[in-house]
């Protein structure tokens, strides 16, 4: 497939045989991944519709409920539903109710969205629709990005690397271009045969888009995070695909990247280096070791249940307090933790759903070879042991608006076979 056709066709991949109703849905969850990226807060705007029309295709439909989705969809949707619904049981133990329905009212999308696709068909979100999807997402991101990039050089007349590239938290931002890198891989591999070499170039300059939109906004968690992805693809290419060759080209490209990087980038790179010698000489002079300290004190006086949604900042703060650490209590820190969180508010309970939710995905992935799903996952989980991503809408919005990748009705190939096929194809 070439480009012409790739573009010529892109109508058809998105609304090609679906009902008006599935197109009004789909419509709203590409705006939604259009718009997450800038301002969470127009996506709330899309969300109440989406519950409307989910309304009305359910009573056109006269039925509740989605046949479409298999065992492992299902499970992961239930899952992060009573995550939610658990939380509404820890205000019956919490004494702030303020603080807990603020939270609760916060968090409403983690409930809206996978009960709107439990009472739906989604027959229709096929392959090419979550692809297209994606690549909606992605090129967002990626004109974010130049947009960002344009206005340092007219504003700074330089390089400026730090978080005031983009006006979102880079940890969001960071939590993002994971799951767009993933995709973008997944991608390339399908368009593996020479005839495709026009779109390899346009993969490859989106990915050195999202790897320097990554490095910009100085996320440590991002860029290890990203470093990670990177190994486990080159695993990929010698284990997975048994592509030793391509796999030692991507070796030594991540290898002249990371080294042109540590001596064009000396100060990023002097903040990444002192975190790792911090981190490995058990350095606890760095504000989330005493963050994460402070929350497993409060986790042991408040096992197994937790302290409840709405006394969660009230008893860290209390910590701080004993700790001596004034400062954490003007700025408000919460956990910085997704796991933490989750223990501190709900216990164990609330630990053993949040775990669950992130492995019934990420199972039903590994199976089928989903690099997107895995992407999704590995971007929340690993993102999550730095960041307390479910505390704020931009994470909350993400999570919510992707949990519907799991929703695909049918089965992906393997990525070896397509890897195979496209090698067939190009002799």
């Amino acid at each position: 497939m070439n480009m012409k056709t790739f573009f010529v066709n892109i109508k058809e991949r998105m609304f090609g045989g679906i009902t008006v109703l599935e197109g009004v849905e789909y419509a709203l969850l590409l705006l939604m991944a259009v718009v997450l990226p800038y301002d969470w807060q127009l996506m709330m705007w899309l969300l109440p519709l989406f519950v409307v029309n989910a309304a009305v295709r359910v009573a056109v439909a006269r039925r509740v409920g989605n046949p479409s989705l298999d065992k492992g969809a299902r499970w992961t949707l239930w899952l992060l539903v009573a995550f939610y619904a658990y939380q509404l049981v820890s205000m019956l133990y919490s004494s702030n109710h303020a603080d807990g329905w603020d939270m609760i009212v916060r968090r409403l999308p983690m409930l809206v969205m996978p009960v709107c696709l439990l009472c739906v068909d989604t027959k229709y979100f096929d392959s090419e629709k979550r692809r297209a999807m994606m690549w909606v997402f992605t090129l967002s991101l990626t004109v974010k990005f130049l947009f960002c990039f344009v206005r340092m050089l007219v504003v700074h007349h330089g390089f400026v690397f730090s978080s005031t590239f983009d006006a979102v938290h880079h940890s969001y931002v960071s939590l993002y271009l994971l799951l767009a890198m993933g995709f973008v891989y997944s991608e390339w591999l399908k368009f593996s045969g020479s005839e495709h070499r026009a779109m390899r170039c346009v993969l490859y300059a989106i990915a050195i888009m999202l790897a320097a939109y990554m490095v910009i906004v100085v996320s440590r968690a991002g860029i290890a995070a990203m470093a990670v992805m990177l190994v486990a693809m080159v695993l990929h290419q010698f284990f997975g695909l048994h592509e030793t060759r391509r796999g030692m080209v991507m070796v030594a490209a991540f290898a002249i990247c990371g080294i042109s990087a540590y001596f064009l980038l000396p100060d990023n790179m002097r903040r990444l280096t002192k975190t790792f010698d911090e981190m490995t000489e058990g350095d606890t002079s760095d504000a989330r070791y005493l963050i994460f300290g402070s929350s497993l004190k409060a986790i042991g006086e408040s096992m197994p249940f937790g302290v409840g949604i709405g006394d969660k900042n009230d008893v860290l703060a209390e910590v701080y307090e004993d700790t001596g650490n004034e400062k954490f209590i003007a700025a408000q820190y919460n956990s910085h933790n997704i796991y933490l969180d989750a223990m501190l508010t709900m216990g164990i309970p609330g630990l053993v759903l949040l775990l669950s939710f992130f492995a019934v995905p990420a199972v039903a992935a590994w199976r089928r070879g989903d690099i997107v799903l895995l992407s999704y996952v590995f971007a929340v989980a690993f993102s999550g042991l730095f960041e307390a991503l479910l505390n704020r809408q931009m994470g909350i919005m993400f999570v919510a608006l992707f949990c519907c990748l799991v929703c695909m009705n049918e089965k992906m190939e393997p990525e070896r076979l397509l890897h195979k096929v496209a090698g067939l194809q190009s002799r």
